[in-house]
């Protein structure tokens, strides 16, 4: 493997601690704040550190900004329709739905042809699926059995596809050259069009008042670690290493956070231990050296 690719694995394994950290975080808001509003001022805050420390920069197209667009539409119409999805239904009916996407990546990117279609690899990514939702049942699998499907977790499958699209939508700008193979420059952008877009509704409607009323000092506080680490540095990193392995592998990685968070409940002697946790665990790190073995599809460092 090479220096680069290295680098870009190292980085998703940094990507998903970070994302694992995010989930006891993002339990400390009032559930009253309007979550697009949240996603909105997350997404501008990020944007804005990025701006300054890119400083003066070319001004995009027609075309890169509505590229621009779209992306920060993706990630941010999959934050929203997440919390949005949270008031129909439970974590873990998300948390295992949400295995499906690196499978949507996958096809998709099959579909634009950034990646051929391998049963081996579609396999690999089957295998990972069903030992990340032994991890995310807690073993559990009859939890699982009896979850019903309704409008909550139709809706977050969409918003699964639109997190899918995201890493798809990048790269193939990229590699087109649509826009810049630039991650600095492509996360900042991305962030301040998707967080314009994704709060101008309520912004308009007259509810950032009331959101600026709700919104007190743990949310402050959580707000700003989110915008920094788990929005800032990790769409960063999707962005570096999107330039570098196919969209499957780096949608692989969502498999890792779940594997975190369940060992560091054990290490805290919150979870009891089950002898499928190992088995499951040792199953998704095979998928995904696996999958970083087969992965053929890169693209030399800029």
């Amino acid at each position: 493997m090479n220096l680069p690719r290295l680098r870009a694995h190292l980085l998703l394994l940094l990507w998903a601690v970070l994302v694992a950290s995010s989930f006891p975080v993002a339990d400390l808001f009032n559930q009253a704040l309007s979550t697009n509003l949240l996603v909105s001022v997350r997404f501008i805050l990020a944007g804005t550190i990025l701006l300054a420390v890119m400083g003066r920069s070319a001004m995009p197209g027609p075309l890169s900004s509505l590229i621009y667009s779209v992306l920060g539409l993706l990630l941010g119409g999959f934050f929203s329709i997440m919390f949005t999805a949270l008031h129909y239904t439970s974590p873990l009916t998300l948390a295992a739905l949400f295995v499906t996407q690196p499978l949507f990546a996958y096809l998709i990117s099959v579909a634009v042809k950034l990646e051929p279609m391998q049963l081996k690899r579609l396999a690999t990514l089957s295998v990972a699926a069903v030992a990340a939702l032994v991890i995310v049942s807690r073993a559990e699998l009859d939890r699982l059995l009896a979850l019903d499907f309704g409008f909550g977790e139709w809706l977050f499958l969409f918003g699964c596809v639109l997190s899918a699209g995201y890493n798809n939508l990048s790269r193939y700008a990229s590699d087109k050259g649509l826009i810049p193979a630039n991650p600095l420059r492509t996360t900042c952008l991305s962030l301040l069009a998707g967080g314009i877009l994704i709060g101008l509704p309520e912004s308009v409607s007259g509810g950032l008042p009331a959101f600026v009323t709700e919104i007190g000092l743990n949310d402050l506080a959580a707000l700003l670690y989110l915008t920094l680490f788990t929005t800032l540095v990790t769409f960063w990193i999707l962005q570096h290493v999107t330039l570098r392995l196919s969209p499957s592998m780096v949608a692989a990685y969502g498999y890792l956070p779940p594997m975190i968070v369940l060992f560091s409940e054990l290490a805290l002697g919150l979870t009891p231990w089950r002898s499928g946790f190992l088995l499951a665990a040792l199953l998704l790190c095979i998928s995904i050296w696996r999958l970083t073995n087969n992965d053929g599809h890169t693209r030399p460092a800029r």
